[in-house]
């Protein structure tokens, strides 16, 4: 081996980094976006509780209200949940599914008199969120613990009922069927945006759309081109996605699964036209996949799929609002889980639609400035 040679080479590996500074500051700001809201997300501190439902009990002069009032005293204290009353359990059960509260727990004493004590616990959640679910139900289990003089409960948690709201059947889904809806919006994400991406930076570095844009066709007419001939591919690779989870793995798909797919095929196509987008700030294949960590794991971290979406920094759920996978995962959870139809995920279909419209908005304008 020649030391000369290999150094020759390093230098100039070294020297092209150093003149290319978009490389240089997506190396420096990649890793410090990424691990800042790894450093947030699974710290304990600056976190938003989530708002549980209690119902006062009725006051008796036997005392039975005692433990019940000493429950929800200690469930108040828990870390992560904040109490709040409501006027009956019908009112708290709507709460909890119409998205206003996160969970309800509801408790009734055993016995009469001064010897009554705490008895069967139920927790109302909408079931179609495993990451709002534990830890409501361990935080009522670890409230009746304390009551009990019991330890922390560890594992399963004895004497709560949970009661799903949101699901067709009470049943708890496997847990391939919570993390379905997520998975199958990140791999199709994913994949969408590196072969548009990467394929339309070579449609760039070949001179072909130098030569487009050197005819008399139109921005949008290029654009609507690219995009009709990416999308049937990218509508392919999320069809295997779906396809692989529900066949091979079981998900379970509760609705209907033409609804799963229109939900698809709007995120597949907005996506399709970021790639597009992205790909003109991109001089290199190697800068597309510096842009996947900066686009992918911010959406990936702040929709939902590690930690609800409420308990995020205030700022943190206003940026959740405006990212598509977001509402991709809630309208899959939705119509997977809860058998939902169009009309309950016609919200998270507009704000895909809005977002794809964006895109397309965004591609053209920069098509037409590369053309001037």
């Amino acid at each position: 081996m020649n030391g000369g040679r290999i150094g020759a080479l390093t230098v100039r590996i070294v020297r092209t980094f150093r003149h290319d500074r978009r490389t240089l500051g997506l190396i420096v700001i990649v890793p410090l976006v990424v691990m800042a809201l790894i450093g947030y997300l699974v710290g304990d501190s600056g976190k938003e509780p989530l708002q549980l439902g209690v119902v006062a009990p009725a006051i008796t002069p036997g005392g039975e209200a005692a433990p019940i009032l000493a429950f929800q005293d200690r469930l108040g204290h828990q870390p992560g949940v904040e109490v709040v009353d409501v006027t009956s359990e019908a009112d708290g059960r709507s709460r909890v599914a119409d998205g206003s509260l996160d969970g309800l727990v509801l408790a009734v004493p055993v016995g009469v008199g001064p010897t009554a004590s705490l008895g069967r616990i139920t927790v109302v959640a909408p079931g179609i969120d495993v990451q709002v679910e534990t830890p409501i139900a361990f935080a009522a289990a670890t409230a009746a613990a304390e009551v009990r003089g019991l330890g922390v409960p560890r594992g399963d948690l004895p004497g709560i009922t949970v009661d799903r709201v949101s699901l067709p059947t009470n049943t708890r889904p496997s847990t391939i069927s919570y993390a379905a809806p997520a998975m199958i919006t990140v791999f199709g994400f994913l994949f969408t945006f590196m072969i548009t991406s990467v394929s339309f930076l070579r449609e760039r570095s070949s001179g072909t759309l130098e030569r487009l844009l050197a005819s008399p066709i139109r921005a949008r007419e290029i654009l609507a081109g690219y995009m009709l001939g990416f999308v049937p591919f990218a509508s392919i690779q999320a069809l295997i996605v779906l396809g692989y989870a529900t066949l091979i793995l079981h998900a379970q798909v509760a609705g209907p699964v033409w609804l799963v797919f229109a939900v698809l095929i709007l995120l597949v196509l907005g996506v399709v036209n970021l790639g597009i987008a992205l790909s003109f700030e991109a001089r290199n294949e190697l800068q597309v996949i510096q842009f996947i960590p900066l686009v992918l794991l911010p959406q990936v971290f702040l929709c939902g799929l590690f930690w609800p979406i409420r308990t995020l920094w205030p700022p943190l759920q206003w940026i959740s609002k405006l990212l598509p996978m977001t509402y991709a995962v809630r309208a899959l959870r939705e119509v997977m889980l809860g058998g939902g139809g169009l009309v309950a995920v016609a919200p998270e279909l507009a704000a895909l639609a809005v977002f794809a419209l964006a895109m397309i908005a965004i591609g053209t304008v920069v098509l037409r400035r590369l053309r001037v």
